[in-house]
């Protein structure tokens, strides 16, 4: 593992303490002008509408404009490098997803490291959901594990591309469940829709938003969830964990990291008003749409739970040989 993910509680940390010696003027004037927060992908995705839901709200209470800068490419990585090179003054953020963590293990490059940024909250996570297409006459986790063992390296799965959250959920299932399924990768979501809608690779871990209207329409089957705990808006699909894969666990999450000399104050005051512009009804409303939950931790526990899950991926990553290059 980069070693560097052993600093990144200690940075930030070290930065958070940094507000106990810094002016609070300082914090109590920001932000004076624009705000940039930079999302790594193109307009329409997940991060893209999470991005845009807390500029707003930070907008309306700011009474500064929030500015979406799209910088997709590179699995996340050129936005990522952007950020890194930013001053860090609390005028450029970036909301990145899960390949945050994950991208250090599956690139043999990437242009940053996990010390050169401070989390400052995890803005909302939520499960991925299995789903199968009719034709695979699987009506359960079960079944599924069943015709796998049955059919070793006969059973083949979708993703959006290597390291992508379908491609690493299923890789986890397959170690988790003891079962041998081939990876068909895709240059993204929309490009395996068709083939997974006409039954010619039948399975993938969907994101919730995609999967809903092909399973209300009876297209798709969902026969399981990642998380823990049962899905909002998916009460009557088990989790894979009830469904026998004692221990699966996988969320996909969305955190905004700031440079990592941003100050502590700083840090506090944008943790605290994003934290309270999820707790609003519209936002609630709108990621329960969205199959994901608000979170708004603290800099700190944003931090550990970063660290935690670079360290999970990585041995995922290693135990399936995952590359992106």
């Amino acid at each position: 593992m980069n070693s560097s993910v052993r600093l990144l509680t200690a940075a930030t940390l070290g930065v958070l303490a940094a507000a106990s010696v810094q002016s609070p003027v300082f914090a109590q004037e920001y932000p004076n002008r624009p705000v940039r927060l930079i999302v790594p992908y193109p307009p329409g995705g997940p991060n893209d509408v999470l991005a845009r839901m807390v500029g707003g709200k930070l907008a309306e209470t700011w009474s500064q404009q929030v500015v979406i800068d799209n910088r997709a490419g590179a699995g996340g990585n050129l936005a990522v490098e952007i950020a890194a090179r930013a001053q860090a003054d609390g005028y450029t953020m970036i909301l990145h997803a899960m390949a945050y963590a994950v991208n250090p293990s599956i690139y043999s490059k990437v242009p940053y490291s996990f010390d050169q940024f401070t989390p400052v909250t995890i803005v909302a996570k939520g499960p991925l959901v299995l789903v199968v297409h009719p034709s695979l006459r699987v009506g359960s986790v079960q079944d599924l594990i069943k015709l796998a063992k049955t059919k070793p390296g006969q059973v083949n799965y979708a993703s959006g591309g290597n390291g992508s959250s379908p491609h690493l959920a299923a890789e986890l299932f397959k170690v988790a469940a003891g079962v041998d399924m081939v990876h068909i990768p895709y240059k993204g979501t929309n490009d395996f829709i068709p083939d997974l809608l006409s039954g010619r690779v039948p399975i993938v871990f969907s994101s919730p938003l995609i999967a809903k209207e092909h399973v209300n329409a009876g297209r798709l089957k969902a026969i399981g969830v990642t998380s823990l705990k049962r899905a909002s808006g998916w009460a009557d699909v088990p989790t894979i964990n009830e469904a026998g894969v004692k221990g699966f666990e996988m969320d996909a999450w969305y955190a905004i990291l700031v440079p990592a000399r941003t100050l502590g104050p700083i840090v506090a005051a944008l943790g605290q008003r994003i934290a309270q512009g999820l707790k609003s009804r519209d936002v609630h409303d709108r990621l329960e749409g969205l199959g994901m939950e608000a979170v708004g931790n603290s800099p700190e526990a944003a931090a550990s739970y970063i660290d935690a899950e670079a360290k999970k991926w990585e041995k995922v990553a290693r135990a399936a040989n995952i590359r992106a290059d």
